[in-house]
């Protein structure tokens, strides 16, 4: 990254404050390439990358289309671009793809997609042709709320003077015939002195996957795969410049990313690929089902700016988010028999508004303000019949009967919070914050799973419903950083930050066990195996960070180099039978260093390396210090790169590694090193990319794939119907027009 051309706006030494409205006007905006002049959200205060107190990364649109066109997926672009984010699974999850070891927040023009229950497929949000550029903050930060314990990754969208652009491309390993993706997208712009509007449709089509030994990957049954699904993103944008000093920003989106409802992965004759005969498992044609995977979102973002507000900047920001997440119809085991087919839809409701105050007196940088958020959830669980499932080896299913998968809730979040930035010396910058964090959590009565399929098959007449209740907490976050200038091309900073996480409250609350007393017909609690919700309080992670680190640009050479430590009071354990989740009081501390290095060898040639080393530790009930299970922590990586540029003709060869990960529990997961290679060319008209991915075609297992062996087997049938391989060699070739 080249920090000497690369300015931000965010908030003193934070990422965006807690607000973010839109990329501002076109004047301000002109010029892709110019750093120098982007400003983005929050507080529109200008400030470059050298006076932050942080690790800050800009992914600008050229970068983020070298790799997409390359035809990588959103996540994996990521994970080449930011050191500290973890690499990407080839199915929809981001799980465990976490910054600097720890959770991260995702937001789309200021607006979170995080959520309560914890679904990750926050980057399973935007087809990146609709993305501007993406700024990111390693790290905790107390500017935000809950989910912000690993960094910040906020993606600015494209204005109305920004495109017009039509582009098409093909992606395939020539594994089969069926081993062809394809995408088109384009985007109508508009932009005068007052207004500029934007308008956007892109479609994805993604097929079979192949792994390096020309076998289809397993599809994932348990996050869903990503294998024959279709994705749709529409987005339209507008903003009015009413006067010199007050402007309006409205943007709707409609992204779809589902199953084409036609395959699905075949477990042989009688499904006994469960049992552990693999003969004739495949992805086929054929699935009947009511529910296929599927990630919908509804994004709607209004802000209103005003630049001149007694003096200081105002912004107000208003959304509403709506999901529903669709997932595959998955068999569960017990013993020797399959216990039933069932699948699950999860919805959640999201909205909220923002609202700063921003300016400068002197030497004094200041942003304050309020911000408030309101979040619903409900999920049901859907189960089919398990003869017919069975005997079409687990491709027809025909629902019988739904009930509610976890309790529903509901989260009022609210918070106060002030940012200052002082000029203490010509050389020497110091900033502190504050974060008054407010929630409240309403969980609703519920049934147990395993009861309320009794009462509704007629086992049981009754179930006595898991009592729901109330319970609200606070918290107070701060941080503290200074800058230090060593000379004009380099800088020192130390930055202390606090921030929080709330474990997933689904999976918290609603346990309990079931008995069936003699002569009753219905089912009843067992004393003492309840969480009370208003007696048990579900506490919010609170995590202390600290980093020390170096930043240097001078000519052809940039570097930065930040040295991390953090430390969590509670821990979370995940139940490898139930898949709920308990929380501790054990610590887990994390520590690293996150490093990118790049030089300019002359005028033709350019290289550069990344790495982020990483070691996660948690304390057991002894207080014994011992490594963070495999199924959770992250691993070190590594990437590099070398670019030639001539008159006309771009190459790149880039690599990327993930080191070996393994626990005190005998837990491993094999790390791999892939290559890629990439060429530009431009035409009369447009410009074609052309990329070899997985060049040396390696077979590996992601660490996803890995994971999900911990997780779903033998429970839910052997390790290899969850060994999700990663993609073998594949060829992208891809066409883009502007006009």
């Amino acid at each position: 990254m080249d920090m000497k051309k690369t300015t931000l706006t965010l908030i003193a030494s934070g990422l965006l404050c807690a607000l973010n409205a839109n990329v501002v006007f076109a004047n301000d905006a002109q010029a892709t390439h110019d750093h120098e002049r982007i400003l983005v959200t929050a507080n529109r205060t200008e400030q470059k990358i050298s006076d932050i107190a942080g690790t800050v990364w800009l992914v600008d649109l050229e970068e983020l289309q070298l790799q997409i066109n390359a035809g990588h997926d959103f996540k994996t672009s990521l994970a080449q671009l930011v050191p500290s984010l973890d690499l990407a699974s080839t199915t929809r999850t981001n799980y465990g793809q976490n910054m600097r070891g720890r959770q991260m927040v995702v937001m789309i023009d200021g607006v979170s997609l995080n959520s309560s229950r914890g679904i990750s497929r926050h980057l399973d949000a935007i087809d990146p042709f609709n993305i501007s550029r993406i700024e990111v903050l390693s790290g905790a930060t107390a500017i935000y709320g809950g989910g912000s314990t690993g960094g910040v990754i906020n993606i600015i969208t494209k204005q109305g003077n920004e495109d017009n652009a039509l582009k098409v491309g093909i992606h395939s390993g020539f594994a089969g015939s069926d081993d062809f993706d394809t995408s088109i997208a384009g985007a109508y712009g508009f932009a005068n002195a007052k207004t500029k509007a934007r308008i956007s449709l892109a479609y994805n089509k993604v097929n079979a996957l192949y792994d390096g030994e020309g076998d289809a990957i397993i599809m994932d049954t348990t996050q869903s795969g990503l294998q024959y699904t279709d994705s749709l993103d529409v987005m339209a944008s507008i903003s009015h410049k009413f006067t010199d000093t007050q402007t309006v920003t409205a943007m709707v989106q409609k992204y779809n990313n589902e199953s084409d409802g036609e395959h699905g992965l075949y477990f042989g004759p009688e499904a006994n690929a469960l049992f552990g005969d693999m003969t004739g498992v495949e992805i086929r044609k054929g699935l009947d089902s009511d529910h296929t995977p599927k990630t919908e979102r509804t994004l709607i973002n209004l802000n209103y700016i005003n630049s001149d507000f007694f003096s200081q900047t105002l912004n107000i920001q208003a959304f509403a988010r709506e999901e529903i997440f669709d997932f595959y119809p998955r068999p569960r085991l017990s013993g020797d028999k399959i216990a039933n087919f069932s699948s699950s839809e999860q919805n959640t409701d999201a909205s909220g508004f923002k609202f700063v105050l921003s300016g400068k007196a002197d030497k004094l940088s200041f942003a304050y303000g309020f911000d408030y958020d309101t979040e619903e959830f409900d999920s049901l669980q859907t189960y089919y019949d398990t003869n017919i499932a069975q005997h079409s080896g687990g491709l027809v299913m025909k629902s019988i009967y739904a009930v509610d998968r976890y309790p529903g809730f509901e989260v009022d979040a609210s918070a106060l919070f002030a940012q200052l930035q002082y000029q203490a010396l010509d050389n020497l910058a110091v900033s502190a914050g504050y974060r008054r964090q407010n929630m409240d959590n309403t969980v609703h009565d519920f049934v147990g799973t395993t009861a309320a399929i009794k009462v509704i098959t007629g086992a049981a007449s009754s179930a006595e419903a898991i009592k729901g209740g109330s319970t609200d907490y606070s918290v107070d976050l701060f941080n503290l950083g200074l800058v230090y200038d060593l000379n004009d091309s380099q800088q020192i900073w130390f930055n202390s930050a606090e921030a929080f996480e709330l474990p997933n409250v689904a999976k918290f609350y609603g346990k309990g066990k079931y008995e069936q007393k003699d002569g009753a017909n219905s089912l009843t609690l067992v004393e003492g195996t309840v969480v009370d919700v208003n007696n048990s309080a579900l506490a919010g992670i609170k995590t202390d960070s600290m980093e020390l680190g170096w930043r240097f640009s001078d000519g052809a050479f940039s570097a930065q180099i930040a040295a991390y430590y953090s430390s969590s009071d509670h821990k979370i354990t995940y139940d490898s039978k139930t898949l709920l989740i308990t929380v501790s009081d054990s610590k887990t501390r994390t520590q690293g260093i996150e490093a990118q290095l790049d030089y300019d060898v002359n005028s033709a040639w350019r290289t550069g390396i990344s790495t982020h080393l990483i070691s996660s530790q948690a304390q057991d009930k002894e207080g014994t210090w011992k490594k963070v299970s495999v199924t959770q922590a992250s691993s070190s990586k590594f990437t590099s790169y070398l670019a030639w540029q001539g008159n006309d003709l771009n190459v790149r060869l880039q690599s990327k590694t993930m080191f070996d990960l393994e626990d005190d529990a005998d837990g491993k997961i094999n790390g791999y090193t892939l290559f890629d290679l990439t060429a530009s060319y431009p035409l009369a008209n447009g410009q074609v990319q052309f990329a070899v991915n997985n060049l040396f075609d390696k077979t590996y297992t992601t660490q996803w794939g890995k994971r999900a062996i911990y997780f779903y087997s033998p429970k839910y049938g052997p390790e290899t119907l969850y060994d999700h391989k990663g993609r073998g060699r594949s060829f992208a070739l891809t066409y883009q027009y502007n006009f």
